[in-house]
């Protein structure tokens, strides 16, 4: 990796110091929401589909009911970086990031070796929107090297009977995700609905789904973003702040 592309960015009044490339992948508020709402949900071994750069294992090794954390990314660059992350915040025991094609996963990993898993899978098929010209932020927005399908896939071969799965993705793709998650055998049990400001729509869906479960569903209440004025809203700023 060229050293020279990337740079230590402190965010949010230095509560959180990650690598990131100066042109590239950078995470988005969607990982730090995803974060904060799987933090209290994950327990045991936990693996992470689509790293990246290595942020949710670096916020969810924080949590004490986690005992470690596996990183799987298929682009060299960004495991690169990710490991790097982890070096950063000296979570080597914990923490392991894997160059891996989650389409490949059944030959890496036994099956249900894993208690619980998660995943901000690329938000776009192939076909929609405005693909970015830059190869990490394209993967990771769109379905090019891996589908929402691929992912719940893995999701479900990886982790245990009763083992819990949290995601987000676009609140106009839910049902593709509700589906395609019960088609891989993982319920939904808890639906939030995020949204950018109070009254519109909702912009994104964070969901926990566990393996094998019945059918019963929790909607928590909305997560708003901004408040009034576009400054971050109350629970918004508490997830910075926990940081």
């Amino acid at each position: 990796m060229d050293i020279k592309g990337i740079e230590l960015h402190s965010l949010f009044e230095g509560r959180l110091s990650l690598y990131q490339y100066r042109k590239g992948y950078r995470f988005s508020i969607d990982t730090l929401l995803l974060g904060a709402f799987a933090r209290t949900r994950l327990r045991g071994n936990v693996a992470d589909l689509g790293t990246g750069s290595g942020v949710l294992p670096v916020l969810l090794a924080r949590s004490p009911d986690i005992g470690s954390l596996t990183g799987f990314e298929i682009q060299p660059e960004l495991a690169d970086l990710a490991r790097r992350n982890v070096d950063l915040h000296d979570l080597g025991q914990r923490v392991r990031i894997e160059q891996a094609d989650i389409k490949e996963i059944r030959c890496r990993r036994p099956a249900e070796s894993f208690d619980g898993a998660i995943a901000n899978p690329p938000f776009y098929p192939l076909g929609t929107g405005r693909i970015n010209p830059g190869s990490q932020d394209a993967a990771a927005r769109h379905e090019i090297l891996a589908t929402l399908s691929d992912f719940v896939s893995a999701a479900s071969f990886l982790i245990k009977n009763g083992g819990r799965f949290c995601a987000i993705f676009p609140a106009s793709r839910s049902t593709d995700l509700i589906c395609t998650m019960r088609e891989n055998r993982i319920e939904p049990k808890v639906l939030r609905c995020v949204h950018s400001c109070e009254g519109e729509s909702a912009v994104m869906l964070l969901v926990e789904g566990i393996k094998n479960a019945g059918s019963r569903t929790a909607i928590l209440p909305p997560l708003i973003i901004y408040s009034e004025g576009q400054s971050y809203s109350p629970e918004v700023q508490a997830v910075f702040n926990g940081l």
